[in-house]
């Protein structure tokens, strides 16, 4: 038996909004098949604890339902969805600095950096891969967290310059300011972590 064609599967990100603002009853579910995963790769890689970036993710989609009459398709439907999110990570990041407390939770495996496309490696080649990837997010770990949030938006997320000036609501001189800070810490960082390593 074939499984049924999603007639939602054509239609841009945008168009499947607006079906979502008909009352579409398969518009919300298609939306959130297509973006739980970015969205709590970017929440977990913000706030760092497993449960959290899920209730966050959780929050995030309810947010999403409740509103959805204030999307206009004058911008891009991914853009107001990750501001959602992100207001809402930097919310949580602002209780958390006036209650400090010790994150013991693990990383979560199943984050985007251990999806990266590989053409079937042989499994020294895999072990290398990931230990690279655990090094590269070690140190975005260690960025300030305006730095950590531009530089997955740009280089996770992929997200150009107006749609990150569009989410933070701060000049493009200082989105890109703070990509290239970001970017200059991360090679320091790893360019330590390889002189540690050395015998």
């Amino acid at each position: 038996m074939q499984n049924p064609v999603n007639p939602l599967a054509p239609l841009t990100d945008e168009e499947v909004m607006l079906r979502f603002q008909e009352e579409d009853p398969l518009a919300f579910d298609e939306l959130v098949r297509r973006y739980k995963d970015r969205l709590y790769t970017f929440i977990q890689q913000m706030v760092r604890n497993p449960p959290l970036a899920q209730d966050i993710l959780q929050e995030s989609f309810i947010r999403l339902w409740r509103h959805k009459m204030k999307y206009r398709n004058i911008a891009r439907f991914s853009t107001w969805l990750f501001t959602i999110a992100a207001n809402l990570v930097r919310s949580e990041m602002r209780r958390q600095a006036r209650e400090p407390r010790v994150d013991l939770e693990p990383r979560d495996p199943s984050e985007r950096a251990i999806e990266l496309p590989h053409p079937g490696p042989s499994v020294d080649a895999q072990v290398h891969r990931n230990m690279t990837v655990e090094k590269v997010r070690a140190a975005i770990d260690q960025l300030p967290d305006e730095f950590r949030e531009v530089i997955l938006l740009r280089e996770i997320e992929e997200l150009s310059y107006e749609e990150i000036v569009e989410m933070l609501h701060v000049p493009l001189g200082t989105v890109k300011s703070r990509i290239n800070r970001a970017r200059g810490r991360l090679q320091t960082l790893l360019s330590q972590q390889i002189k540690d390593e050395r015998p």
